[in-house]
């Protein structure tokens, strides 16, 4: 069991995305050719102050969207507010507890390449009043640096909805998360490092990821930490596709494109984006070629800003009035 403690949930994410980054090999539980992963972890912060700008990790609004609508059913939390403001309030005892929806693997049983076939990787939340305010997130698995902030984000929103409900603060909450193994991917994650909330820090890993050559120091540091090693990997390829001249269309692993296309818009910028545009020609009989276009630059998104409008329970509505209306169909990840 891996323990980690911070005064809020920001600084809770934070503390465990540079744990993950400075781990060595023998810091961690499994060394991968895509992620590493630490297993069976308990984190824990204070109060729920939660505060980050998503276009950092190079999210959207819309893969907010997308989570949202996988994962909560609105007539489950509508059924779990209730439970929680009439058996509970601000001071009785017992713990209510809501299951995530059950998320469908995609691409089938003979599909090469299935995704999701696991199951789901939140899996329950649970809220306490004794001995203290408590929401608990029960996880599978989580990537963070990458889309494990908007996780915390769905957390954080159950907490300021159960927060409103009851008449407290959501600072006031603790958060605790059962989280079974916390992974980081080589090149999913690499926009925390290069968005990286200290300055210095930013730079140094700019530097040690992006140079084309490294002193014997810095070569000997990133070798020690599969983290870097992974990323630096992952984006000198990156690197060496730009130096050839080659588009996007030449990627055929869609993944590993979003992040070429999300890095070389963020990082470098437009102009320098622009000259790797071209058409992806698709293997599959019959497939439409496609015309991979830059990506816009992404407007800053904070976490803030996000609630469950998306399954038509926006924050401040009046809880307790039964739910109407159809859902939309969830939308997919890239």
């Amino acid at each position: 069991m891996r323990a980690y403690s911070a005064a809020t949930l920001t600084d809770l994410h934070t503390k465990v995305c540079n744990k993950l980054v400075m781990a060595t090999a023998d810091d961690l539980d499994c060394v991968s050719s895509v992620d590493i992963q630490i297993h069976d972890v308990l984190m824990k912060a204070d109060s729920m102050v939660w505060d980050w700008d998503i276009k950092s990790l190079w999210l959207t609004k819309a893969r907010w969207t997308a989570m949202v609508k996988q994962y909560i059913d609105p007539q489950r939390l509508q059924a779990w507010l209730d439970l929680i403001t009439a058996k509970i309030g601000q001071k009785s005892r017992g713990i209510a507890m809501m299951r995530s929806n059950d998320i469908s693997q995609r691409g089938g049983e003979d599909h090469p390449k299935k995704t999701r076939q696991w199951g789901s990787c939140m899996m329950s939340f649970s809220y306490k009043v004794l001995p203290q305010p408590t929401l608990t997130m029960h996880s599978r698995t989580s990537y963070l640096g990458y889309i494990g902030v908007l996780d915390l984000t769905v957390a954080w929103n159950l907490a300021r909805y159960i927060a409103e409900a009851t008449g407290i603060n959501v600072e006031d909450i603790q958060f605790i998360w059962y989280n079974e193994a916390v992974q980081w991917h080589y090149f999913k994650s690499l926009a925390f490092l290069f968005h990286h909330p200290d300055p210095k820090l930013q730079a140094n890993y700019r530097n040690l990821l992006a140079a084309e050559e490294l002193l014997p120091t810095q070569q000997k540091w990133v070798d020690d930490h599969p983290a870097l090693l992974g990323g630096r990997r992952w984006l000198q390829k990156l690197l060496q596709e730009d130096r050839d001249g080659k588009d996007y269309g030449f990627t055929t692993y869609n993944t590993y494109r979003r992040i070429r296309r999300r890095y070389h818009t963020e990082v470098l910028g437009l102009e320098y984006a622009e000259q790797f545009v071209g058409w992806y020609y698709p293997k599959r009989a019959g497939a439409e070629p496609r015309w991979m276009d830059t990506y816009p630059v992404l407007p800053s998104v904070s976490v803030t800003e996000l609630d469950f409008s998306p399954i038509r329970m926006p924050f401040g509505r009046e809880y307790g009035v039964a739910f109407e209306g159809e859902l939309e169909d969830g939308d997919d990840d890239e």
